[in-house]
């Protein structure tokens, strides 16, 4: 059983071990959704006694093996949808907001820890989530409660992070970054990388701002809104690019790896 780890000091603490309860569940049970009471402020009491009984591992899964699983998009009836591809941008907000109580009128709630827009998140709802298995249990007063991250764990936050790294290591003169040497090896067109490079002495007024990535549990297409000056040499006026920088990604060996990459400038 997990032990409260804080002192009694109440309500508060009770919490903080149902958020542990919660984790532990997920980690060793293979529950990718949190138990909870939808549309009701559940005492924290009441919520720790069902996942202390959930926790049982006699009761962790085998109370559920005789229940089929369907989709959540079943679940919920099967709903008319437009395609994410098929909606502008103003239409996006309102389409979201109707899918998202749809699902929490089936007592099912979605949260998004990563900064990621809406058009990415209504993407993800009807294109991955409406997939994802549930028991199919609809008369039942427990909801599940899923993350983003629970099938794309931390892809968005990982993604730019090495897209920042690539940046900074790129255009660095000595190419290292935090004791890290800028690799070219992995990359597809690492020889246009590397003459481009080579082309200049140095780089300097780098700007960026990473934007929009489509991202899969394998694979990342990321973009980013960036401007330099490439500087040949002494006394040469240096050259400014700006434009958009493409990064391709792939999960390897449980780490994203840069395989392409494209600054303006290269295709020129």
């Amino acid at each position: 059983m997990t032990q409260n780890l804080l002192p009694e000091d109440g309500e508060e603490s009770l919490r903080f071990e149902n958020e542990l309860l919660k984790i532990k569940m997920m980690a060793e049970c293979g529950i990718g959704a949190s138990c909870f009471f939808p549309g009701t402020d559940v005492p924290p009491e009441l919520e720790n006694e069902l996942l202390k009984i959930l926790e049982e591992p006699d009761n962790c899964l085998e109370e559920f093996e005789d229940i089929e699983t369907i989709p959540i998009y079943d679940f919920i009836g099967k709903p008319a949808f437009v395609k994410e591809s098929d909606l502008g941008d103003d239409q996006i907000p309102q389409e979201l907001e109707r899918i998202a109580d749809l699902l929490f009128e089936k007592k099912i709630i979605f949260d998004v820890l990563s900064k990621i827009d809406e058009r990415q998140i209504y993407k993800f709802l009807t294109e991955e989530l409406f997939q994802h298995p549930i028991l199919n249990m609809p008369d039942s007063e427990i909801g599940s409660h899923y993350f983003y991250e629970d099938i794309h764990p931390l892809n968005e936050f990982d993604t730019r992070k090495k897209c920042e790294e690539f940046i900074e290591m790129f255009f660095k003169s000595e190419e290292r970054l935090n004791g890290k040497a800028l690799s070219l090896e992995g990359t597809s067109n690492s020889a246009d990388l590397s003459n481009f490079r080579q082309a200049f002495d140095e780089f300097s007024n780098v700007k960026y701002e990473l934007l929009h990535a489509d991202i899969t549990s394998v694979e990342c297409i990321r973009k980013a809104s960036i401007s330099f000056d490439a500087i040949g040499g002494s006394g040469i006026e240096p050259i400014h690019f700006s434009g958009e920088a493409t990064f391709h990604m792939k999960y390897m060996d449980e780490d994203w790896l840069v395989i392409s990459a494209m600054f303006p400038g290269m295709e020129e």
